[in-house]
């Protein structure tokens, strides 16, 4: 085998058919066609002679594939001549497969760490990193990751170089600066592995995520401008960094939802009340103010109809196709169709002069206002009066004793019984009358049907569910209630006059608000019912509650913690926690187990539960 070095027109090179890469070949040939035109060719092309094919000779490249693709591209681009000059390595014999092999095979990949150091080298003499991402054929961001690893302990990069750690575990100590907080957290833990996640947590445990509710609403460029610090994580290209002072940042929400409320008592209301987010379970607790109806002008009418018809399109159009343009249009159209509606209610100033509304932020940052709200303790409910007040009140205007009103009274109850077992829809408004007074007016004096419903507060046994999904949508539906009965003396033809469709959804909300299938001792029989009533609704708990550090993870051990994981994520997920601090743990499995719908076993349904308590056992 012979090798002579040789420099040969570009146009006269060629790839050849023995060059072993046949996967990839033109991967990063943009990054590497700059690379050249700033630095020249660093490595000569291995080729081989090629059968002639006229006067012009021709040269096949064995090793150097995509530097060859890069030159030309240069070429194509009047970046160098067509027939520029090569340094070549001419190889003749037949161990070209092998040595194109050698050349790929043998190749080793910088160190992330020696990027670093010659990148900063680099910018140290000058170089912007503008123009060291040009001349390597990368983006600026990378350029500054790479930089970025000088905010890393000297130490840490040393753990780094020797395979002590990984790189995605390196990239997360970047979110700090201070050196002894990092090499605290690594070399002081005492467990033999902390994920990246965890790092990040440990070194931001005092800061706010920006994806918090408070650092939306407030937004970056106000918290800055009032003082506060955001750091970035340049490796986490979907995080808004972290709000390092969380005290002025609820400060700075305070104010501003007290502007909100400002606007809002001008409006007349007699009090306003901010609350730093939403408990729809203690809202549910408020009486609501009667509205009055507002008729819209012509022009506003017609909008109206033609965004509802807008909206029907837009939705049944997004169910078919699942259009992102489409969604974007139905999130405006909503929006205005939700303003117009809103106008068509107003309250009374009398009724502003005893309810109240309460400011609060949405779970997307935004300012949300609930208006004529009444307080539990301002809520009238009926007078009582005791049996024997009654009888002698009846007995006194009748003329007839007690003893001859009660007999003629149960002939008359029975005649009602009779009747009432015939006429369905009487009975419906019988039954919707006792449900409405206790569940929407807190009435609970004795009636004539002795159907005492009973209301459980939910709140009292848990402290989230009043964030939940479902006490949301719940309450939505019953201020929507709240908005339309009567007062509690007009109940009954109110109710007559309802449509069939209306009375049954009623019927159905209040003998929902009864439900309390709350284990706790005392109540142990009302388990079983309530297993057959989520088999009949077909319960799915996945799609009302996933296990959160606040709801379930940090309740729970160590070991129920790494079940949950290994059970809904996978045993080597479960494994990896196995060695965390719990708080660490917790913080970890949130993440792993958002996107899957893994749940406890108590919230699994006899139906739907079954085969996952089955792959549970499995898994554990």
């Amino acid at each position: 085998m012979s090798n002579t070095l040789k420099m040969i027109p570009l146009c006269q090179l060629q790839p050849s058919r023995i060059n072993v890469r046949k996967t990839g070949r033109d991967a990063g040939v943009e990054d590497l066609a700059a690379s050249i035109e700033a630095h020249g060719l660093l490595e000569n092309l291995l080729v081989s002679k090629a059968s002639p094919k006229g006067e012009e000779p021709r040269y096949e490249v064995a090793a150097g594939g995509r530097r060859l693709a890069a030159l030309k591209l240069l070429a194509k681009r009047k970046k160098i001549a067509r027939d520029h000059a090569v340094p070549c390595q001419l190889r003749t014999g037949d161990a070209l497969i092998e040595l194109s092999l050698a050349e790929n095979f043998m190749r080793a990949p910088l160190h992330p760490a020696d990027q670093y150091d010659a990148f900063a080298a680099l910018k140290a003499e000058g170089l912007p990193v503008e123009d060291i991402a040009a001349r390597f054929g990368l983006s600026p961001t990378v350029v500054q990751q790479r930089l970025k690893l000088a905010a890393v302990s000297p130490r840490l990069i040393a753990e780094y170089r020797k395979d002590e750690m990984t790189l995605e575990q390196l990239m997360a100590f970047t979110i700090a600066d201070d050196h002894a907080a990092q090499e605290a957290v690594w070399f002081e833990n005492p467990y033999p592995e902390v994920s990246a996640h965890s790092i990040r947590r440990l070194l931001t445990r005092s800061h706010v995520d920006g994806r918090d509710r408070r650092a939306r609403f407030i937004g970056a460029k106000s918290y800055e401008a009032a003082g506060g610090i955001i750091v970035r994580d340049l490796f986490d290209t979907e995080g808004q960094g972290y709000f390092t002072d969380s005290q002025l940042l609820d400060r700075l929400v305070a104010e501003r939802l007290e502007t909100e409320a400002a606007t809002l008592r001008a409006e007349g209301w007699a009090w306003v009340e901010v609350w730093p987010e939403a408990d729809f379970e203690r809202l549910n607790r408020f009486g609501r103010a009667k509205t009055i109806a507002v008729k819209l002008s012509k022009k506003e009418e017609k909008r109206l109809t033609k965004l509802g018809e807008r909206y029907d399109e837009l939705v049944a159009a997004l169910e078919d196709e699942g259009d992102q343009q489409g969604s974007e249009e139905l999130d405006r159209v909503s929006d205005e169709l939700g303003a117009l509606q809103a106008r068509t209610t107003a309250w009374p100033d009398d009724a502003k002069g005893s309810a109240g509304t309460i400011v609060f932020l949405d779970a997307d940052g935004r300012p949300a206002f609930e208006r004529g709200l009444v307080r539990p303790e301002d809520r009238k409910p009926e007078p009582r009066r005791s049996k024997q007040a009654a009888a002698e009140a009846i007995a006194a205007t009748s003329g007839y004793s007690e003893a001859l009103l009660a007999d003629l009274s149960a002939h008359r109850t029975a005649a009602l019984r009779e009747l009432l077992a015939t006429r369905p829809d009487k009975a419906l408004t019988a039954l919707l009358v006792v449900l409405v007074r206790v569940v929407f007016y807190d009435a609970y004096p004795e009636r004539c049907l002795k159907i005492v419903p009973s209301l459980t507060d939910l709140g009292r046994y848990s402290k989230s569910v009043g964030q939940s999904r479902a006490a949301a949508s719940f309450f939505e539906r019953h201020a929507q209630w709240q908005g339309r009965l009567p007062a509690a003396d007009s109940l009954w033809p109110w109710l007559e006059a309802l449509s069939e469709a209306d009375r049954l959804a009623l019927l159905a909300h209040c003998i929902a608000a009864t439900l309390d299938c709350v284990e706790r001792r005392g109540n142990e029989s009302a388990a079983d019912d309530g297993n057959r009533l989520a088999e009949a609704l077909s319960l799915d708990m996945a799609e009302w509650w996933r296990p959160t550090e606040a709801n379930f993870l940090g309740q729970v051990t160590k070991a129920e913690i790494v079940r949950a994981v290994t059970e809904g994520v996978s045993p080597l997920e479960g494994r990896r926690l196995a060695d965390l601090k719990k708080g660490e743990m917790a913080a970890r499995a949130e993440t792993l187990l958002a996107s899957s719908r893994w749940l406890p076993r108590p919230l699994c349904s006899p139906s739907s539960g079954s085969s996952a308590i089955r792959q549970q056992e499995a898994a554990a």
